[in-house]
């Protein structure tokens, strides 16, 4: 497993899940392994360890996925951007974005938490 390779897991194993331990909570492999092979120092079978992994990575649920972590983000990039110097308008813009967190939400279904 080259290290292009590598990174596209650690890559796919983060879309999924906030950190690389929250991975190993949620699946039950062990952080030992993943963080070795991931290193390209396992001593084991690579490509055994590796189907796990992508095997685990098919079955998760999108996790987090709630209203007001979609707003935050929203948020963040949208002031980051924005070169309003009329502050009133942050109500409307904040608006939108909780309707859109809402909307956004809705396509994932309910919130396990």
């Amino acid at each position: 497993m080259g290290p292009d390779e590598r990174e596209a897991l650690r890559a796919a194993i983060l879309a999924r899940h906030r950190t690389l331990y929250a991975f190993c909570k949620a699946t039950g492999i062990t952080k030992s392994v993943v963080l070795q092979l991931l290193a390209g120092r396992y001593p084991g079978n690579v490509e055994r360890q590796t189907a796990r992994i992508r095997a685990a990575l098919a079955d998760a649920p999108v996790l987090d996925v709630t209203p007001g972590a979609v707003f935050a983000v929203l948020e963040r990039i949208g002031c980051a951007r924005c070169r309003a110097t009329d502050k009133r308008r942050c109500r409307s813009c904040r608006t939108l974005w909780e309707k859109q967190a809402e909307a956004l939400t809705g396509l994932f279904g309910p919130a396990d938490s």
